[in-house]
């Protein structure tokens, strides 16, 4: 079976298919904290070795729309949305009791940005891009 070289096999339209995923530069300005694993920048260091290797010319990348908070609300509930637009590092010392409703803390870090960074993220399973 002929796949076309970089191109996944063709669908029943007979159109040739190419990887998409979806990347936002900002995503690796995000930082969860000293000595958590996650760390986005490593997202931005793996799209720049795609680059590099020359595989971005095979693949369609999209830049995720953020998702509207009522895109967020269709997934979760209005209260768990509700708080991550307000919790910020400098608040999380007067909402304890919400941190420790919707499991919020050590894993799940409070950092600078947090609604936003949900936003980009779920903005890439919702669908909403910019090519």
């Amino acid at each position: 079976m002929d796949t076309g070289g970089n191109s996944l096999p063709s669908g029943p339209d007979g159109v040739k298919r190419k990887v998409s995923y979806f990347y936002d530069p900002e995503v690796g300005n995000y930082y969860y904290g000293q000595g958590h694993p996650m760390k986005p920048h490593r997202i931005r260091m793996t799209h720049a070795l795609l680059a590099h290797y020359g595989l971005l010319q095979n693949m369609q990348v999209y830049k995720p729309l953020p998702a509207r908070e009522r895109d967020l609300c269709r997934f979760h509930a209005d209260d768990y949305v509700n708080f991550l637009r307000s919790i910020t590092p400098e608040t999380q010392q007067d909402q304890l009791r919400q941190l420790k409703r919707f499991n919020v803390g050590e894993d799940c870090p409070v950092f600078d940005g947090l609604f936003s960074f949900c936003q980009t993220h779920a903005g890439g399973s919702v669908g909403e891009y910019e090519l």
